[in-house]
């Protein structure tokens, strides 16, 4: 394989495409949204420090998540090619759940070629950026 030219055309697309399955208040309806993005067995998330493996663990930890509103703003995009043909994300912006206040986060994502020529998440970290806490 081979660096992909495309990769910020993909990074964009994805992003919008996740945040829009994501950002909704019900649990199993986050899951069954973004149900395609994961591989059964090779997608990989750190969840605020948790971890989960495969598309059932990682699924399971959205249906669980306390939240029923979700508001989202994205500062910035980076991405870049990997050698084998994955690209890697990371979004900086700011999240408001619920009445909760808003907090700055920081996700990064490794989209993995898959045999559909399409890609999958194979690796996922989700921070809220809190200091001092």
């Amino acid at each position: 394989m081979s660096f992909n030219p495309d990769y910020e055309s993909i990074a964009s697309a994805f992003i919008q495409h996740y945040y829009s399955k994501f950002d909704v208040g019900d649990g199993m309806t986050r899951a069954q949204g973004l149900s395609d993005l994961y591989d059964p067995d090779n997608s990989y998330m750190t969840f605020e420090g948790q971890q989960a493996k495969g598309r059932e663990g990682i699924l399971q930890k959205f249906t669980t998540l306390g939240f029923t509103k979700i508001q989202r703003a994205i500062t910035v995009i980076d991405s870049q090619p990997l050698y084998d043909g994955s690209i890697q994300v990371m979004v900086l912006g700011q999240l408001k759940t619920d009445e909760d206040p808003i907090n700055p986060f920081s996700q990064v994502f490794i989209l993995r070629p898959n045999n559909q020529g399409s890609y999958f998440i194979g690796n996922e970290i989700f921070r809220l950026d809190l200091h001092n806490n």
